[in-house]
């Protein structure tokens, strides 16, 4: 028997690795969400060439039909009105001096972003190829023009351009073919035929197949945070890392994508993102992942591709507009596409084995874990059973679920079936189960508890026979109930009703939360969120919350978790509170929809946060960083006058011009795109009072002489954040006759012209005031008031652990604190405690033979191998290096059977992977823990030297210390 356990492992591991690789679709399980920018937003074309963000943070896009900004709601069109008269944008750089450089297949524009003059080439224009052609270096500026390559240097107030290779084509041919160039900050590279060029230092060299590119079209660069630098043509993709003289190949499976336009950018993880046949594939360090239309992203060719310093990823389509992928490595969703039974998802539980699951309308699903579709779960409900309301994870990897028709039900893991273990007598609104594993259904005819034997009546004499809504345990494990009847409390086996005072109504309470530090929250029939604390006579006295956001919602759900940090679902998203300010989080940060689903709130032990809506179901990743948003800004971005444009000032001064009306339009940055964002301006000297509109422009009529200042400022509603305001001076000069020399020329005739100018004139103002008022009056808006929907949701543990990112594995100072508690628990309990030091025999000739890579697979599946034998209730942590930390608690001292099995695992078969097969054995230093043992260290100490002989005798064995 003992004899058959590894080939039967070796086939299950087998087996899951043809699973895999036979996958239809290798694409990431969630669905994404998007915003999608088209000529509703102001665009003029939908084939997207490029896409560049400058240094003030400004998102233009190339088309085909010109050049676009984005001013935080549309784009807006930079053409000839600005000196940029080619349409077809086929390039576009920031060099180093902060110079905006577009080139089009008519000539080559140099300006700041706003206004743009020609750059000519012996008095001829230079037509700039499409993709990567443009860069500088070392203040100059290289271009690709009819595939050759050009310099552009500053010659006084002009240019001065040449072509770069003109005679040394004889020499090397490749050079008469260029398609494309890029600076990494000290060398230039560049597509040159069907090679790759690199000029360094006035060295040029071609790199070819023997140093890892083989013949193509090479269009695309991108130099990594790491130092890698990136190359791409239509069918290859490959790397050079610091340090090696060999590009690695990362050939993107069966691409054939023949274009210019294959972008390459990095986001904040340091992955790799470039378009793929259908879709987006990003590089994770190890393959390839596919986005695609499976995970919503239209089924469209993508041409451009920016992530910006607002973490913020960009998508220019070819055909389809502008793209962003809201809420990227933040916000992660399902939907039916991705397996979700149905919506919306009204209950969301982890069970003990790690499984997710979820409940709804139809029955429900489950997720494994890493899996990255969910499958129909295996709980079997009686036929006439309607609606998973709720879920609890019970030990075992068993699973309570409460039914709205009243059915509770209990799957059993290990059996594989589905228990009816009661059955309430009216409708179940809420499940809760309590610290001690009473499972509480809030039902339509009053509460009911299940012990675990029995359902039974609760409350009596003090609870009424009507509708509960909402159940909550406090830190001194009293419990809340809240209803139509009102708020009961029961408190270690005595109920009582709580008397409120303060909210619109004494009952009718549908939804309770108290947070550890005895604050109650509550919501009801009634609008806003309600706070405050119950004193000794059983009296809560709330008062409101003041937000208008949350007086226009209808309430849903009121949680915490374990940071005490504030949940509110409601009809328009999710209200988040983290004891200092609000946050609204909508579609617009990624959640799948807005309308949230009841009683789908469930905090992962990892921190993380799931939340059920009607359209599918959202898991927050990192709740702590959708808190503090990036800061709003605005800018002025033109100001026009009677109709002409005027150059870029920080102040302006005008002659008197009673004909000429004032134009302002401006833009926000520093955040990703919101629907409901507000701008609040005012024009000191004219208005006192600020106007608040959704529109990035204000006009106003001409202007009469004086000195004015333009304020504005951007609220997001959603934040509660208003940005600094901009401020802008203004001087309207008066006319001739209104000043010094005309006065003193003619003093009586000034003086009958002046009355009648100044009651002409205000005349003239009161007509343009009342104008104003009307227009004003006309941008004036309301908040929309939404729909209605369902939802509430529990909270569970949450967890903050650090592992090590290669294997998986607790990091040192993780396997550190473990051991340190595994000590105390063994001296206080009297216990056995055993710690393995593990080493890799060899492994330094595994990375110089096979490189680093084949080392680092090998780590990660010996990682996958020693933790699948431990023995249960063991730790596996990686200490350095190759070195593994095992701490296992209630080994029998001096037994080394556990620990050969350790080493069996690691020695049975070859390692794979990275295109290295070896046979790697282990050393092994084991020590047990003794009473005159200080601390964790001397354990470890006495291992290592354990470990040391062990490698001393010849490697490949255990050496095992006096218990």
């Amino acid at each position: 028997m003992q004899q058959r356990r590894p080939l039967r492992g070796i086939a299950v591991v087998a087996a899951w690795i043809a699973m895999f690789f036979c996958l239809p679709n290798p694409a990431l399980g969630q669905a994404i969400s998007l915003a999608s920018f088209t000529q509703a937003q102001g665009l003029g074309s939908l084939e997207d060439n490029c896409l560049l963000q400058d240094r003030r943070g400004f998102v233009y896009v190339c088309t085909e039909h010109g050049l676009f900004r984005f001013d935080g709601h549309v784009f807006q069109r930079i053409g000839a009105e600005s000196g940029l008269r080619g349409s077809f944008i086929s390039a576009l750089h920031q060099d180093a001096k902060g110079r905006m450089w577009v080139g089009t297949r008519t000539g080559l524009y140099v300006g700041d972003g706003q206004r743009f003059a020609p750059v000519t080439a012996q008095g001829h224009a230079l037509p700039i190829d499409p993709g990567a052609t443009l860069t500088d270096l070392d203040g100059r500026l290289y271009a690709v023009s009819q595939h050759r390559l050009w310099t552009i240097d500053a010659a006084g107030t002009e240019w001065h351009a040449r072509i770069r290779f003109d005679a040394a084509a004889g020499t090397t041919p490749e050079l008469a073919d260029i398609a494309s160039v890029f600076a990494d900050g000290h060398a230039l590279w560049f597509g040159c035929g069907k090679s790759l060029c690199q000029l360094s230092a006035g060295h040029l060299h071609v790199w070819g197949k023997r140093e890892g590119i083989p013949p193509d079209t090479w269009t695309s660069y991108l130099r990594t945070r790491d130092g890698t630098q990136w190359v791409r043509s239509p069918y290859y993709i490959r790397a050079l890392t610091p340090g090696n003289a060999t590009f690695a190949s990362h050939d993107l499976p069966g691409a054939r994508v023949v274009t210019a336009y294959l972008d390459m950018i990095e986001d904040d993880q340091g992955r790799l993102l470039t378009r793929a046949n259908d879709g987006l594939a990003r590089w994770d360090g190890h393959d390839w992942r596919i986005i695609d239309a499976s995970n919503g992203l239209p089924d469209i060719g993508i041409d451009a591709l920016l992530y910006d310093r607002n973490h913020v990823l960009w998508i220019g389509t070819y055909g389809r507009g502008v793209l962003q992928w809201l809420g990227y490595e933040q916000i992660e969703s399902w939907q039916a596409r991705q397996g979700l039974d149905s919506s919306p998802s009204w209950a969301i539980a982890r069970a003990d084995n790690g499984t997710l699951w979820t409940g709804n309308e139809l029955g429900g699903s489950v997720l494994a874990p890493g899996a990255s579709r969910l499958t129909p779960w295996p709980l079997q409900a009686p036929p006439l059973a309607q609606e998973t309301i709720d879920l609890h994870a019970l030990p075992g990897g068993d699973m309570l679920a409460a039914y709205y028709s009243g059915e509770l039900l209990r799957y059993r893991s290990r059996q594989g079936t589905t228990e009816e273990v009661a059955h309430a007598p009216a409708y179940i609104g809420r499940m809760f189960v309590d610290s001690q594993g009473r499972a509480w259904l809030c039902t339509a005819r009053g509460l009911y508890v299940y012990d675990g034997h029995t359902l039974k009546r609760a409350g009596e004499g003090v609870v009424p026979d009507n509708v509960f809504k909402d159940a909550k345990e406090d830190a001194q494990g009293r419990l809340w109930f809240s209803g139509e009847a009102g708020l009961f409390r029961l408190d270690h086996g005595r109920w009582q009703r709580i008397r409120v005072i303060g909210a619109p109504s004494s009952q009718d309470f549908t939804h309770v939360d108290v947070l550890p530090d005895g604050e109650l929250y509550i919501a009801g029939d009634f609008d806003g969120l309600w706070h405050g604390h119950v004193s000794g006579d059983g009296v809560l006295t709330v008062q409101h919350t003041d937000d208008n956001l949350l007086d226009n919602t209808r309430i849903y759900f009121i949680q915490h978790d374990r940071r005490g940090w504030l949940w509110i679902g409601g009809t328009d998203g999710v209200e988040l509170f983290n004891g200092q300010r609000w946050r609204r989080l909508t579609e617009d940060d990624g959640l799948i929809w807005d309308d949230i689903a009841e009683n789908a709130f469930f905090e992962d032990n990892d921190g993380s946060v799931w939340i059920g809506t009607s359209n599918g179901i959202s898991h927050l990743l990192h709740p702590a960083s959708l808190v503090s948003p990036e800061p709003l800004e605005v800018a002025v971005t033109e100001l026009s006058r009677g109709g002409s444009i005027q150059p870029p000032a920080s102040a302006y001064r005008f002659d008197y011009a009673p004909t000429q009306p004032l134009t302002l339009r401006f833009a926000t940055m520093g955040a990703p795109t919101r629907r409901n964002l507000q701008y609040r301006y005012r024009l000191q000297g004219l208005e006192r009072k600020w106007v608040t509109s959704d529109r990035p422009q204000v006009d106003y009529p001409p202007l009469p002489p004086g000195d004015f200042v333009f304020e504005v400022a951007a609220y997001d509603p959603d934040d509660r954040q208003l940005s600094p305001v901009m401020q802008l001076p203004l001087r309207v000069v008066p006319p001739w006759w209104q000043r010094t020399p005309a006065v003193l020329g003619g003093l009586l005739l000034f003086a009958w012209v002046t009355v009648l100018t100044w009651q002409l004139r205000t005349r003239h103002l009161r007509a343009r005031a009342r104008q104003l008022e009307q227009m004003v009056a006309l941008r004036t808006r309301e908040l929309e008031v939404d729909k209605q929907a369902l939802e509430e949701a529990r909270a569970a543990l949450w967890k903050q652990a650090t592992h090590d990112a290669l294997t998986g594995l607790p990091n040192r100072s993780h396997v550190l604190e473990i051991l340190s508690l595994a000590i105390a628990d063994a001296l206080t309990h009297k216990r056995p405690l055993a710690v393995a030091l593990i080493d890799f025999d060899h492994f330094k000739r595994i990375n110089d033979h096979y490189g680093h890579l084949a080392g680092d697979a090998v780590l990660i599946e010996a990682a996958t191998r020693l933790r699948s034998a431990l023995p249960a209730g063991a730790t596996l942590g990686r200490y350095g290096g190759e070195e593994i930390l095992a701490v296992v608690p209630g080994a029998t001292p001096g037994d080394p059977a556990p620990f050969e099995t350790l080493c069996q695992h690691i020695a049975e078969s070859p390692f794979g992977g990275d295109g290295a097969r070896v046979k790697v054995t282990c050393s092994m230093g084991v020590a047990w823990l003794r009473r005159q043992d200080h601390d964790s260290f001397d354990l470890i100490r006495r291992a290592d030297a354990a470990l040391y002989e062990a490698k001393t005798a010849g490697r490949n064995r255990i050496v095992v210390t006096g218990a």
